[in-house]
């Protein structure tokens, strides 16, 4: 089965802002990202599954129309407290705090890098066991978590995988094996 793992294109947000689980919506140059992507793609998968954030969904939409669902899972990890503040406005100690334990420290209000993996592959494992050829729509910490559980890269180390927006990372498995076929392509 083929699994491809899409990161939603550019948003529309200032660089230097810290924001996850906020819905954000995509910038101006949205449909050439799309017609970027589109060849790249299969034109009929069996399911396209999205988060429900509308840089996502917007994306989900304008590659395959009304066929797809949303899922939670597929949510980017919700930094809480710090969502929408520029990153040099955070506490320089509680910066630091979560950089020194990035995997497991909980942002305040907010979500560890742990739970994020966890409802990641909870989704994957769902998603490998119904055996469809699947598109997935969501964001670079999904993606990252994802390509760390396949290639066994420590969690802490999965921040070194490139996933830039617009781009798309193809897994195949078979007979319970995955393995990568391109990343951010």
């Amino acid at each position: 089965m083929e699994i491809y793992l899409i990161r939603h294109t550019t948003p529309a947000i200032e660089s230097g802002i810290c924001y996850g689980a906020s819905d954000v919506d995509v910038a101006e140059g949205f449909d050439t990202e799309v017609a970027r992507l589109k060849p790249l793609l299969p034109t009929q998968p069996v399911q396209v599954i999205t988060s429900p954030l509308q840089r996502c969904e917007k994306l989900a939409a304008a590659l395959y129309g009304a066929a797809y669902t949303t899922d939670d899972r597929l949510k980017e990890m919700n930094f809480g407290k710090w969502e929408m503040l520029p990153w040099d406005s955070i506490s320089k100690n509680a910066l630091s705090k979560w950089a020194d334990n990035v995997v497991f420290e909980h942002i305040p209000g907010g979500e560890s890098y742990e739970e994020l993996y966890n409802r990641s592959i909870s989704l994957l494992e769902e998603v490998i066991a119904s055996q469809k050829d699947t598109v997935l729509v969501t964001h670079g910490g999904v993606i990252r978590c994802i390509l760390a559980h396949v290639t066994d890269t420590p969690l802490v180390d999965a921040f070194d995988i490139s996933v830039n927006y617009g781009h798309i990372s193809h897994l195949q498995e078979e007979n319970g094996e995955i393995k990568v076929i391109f990343s951010n392509l």
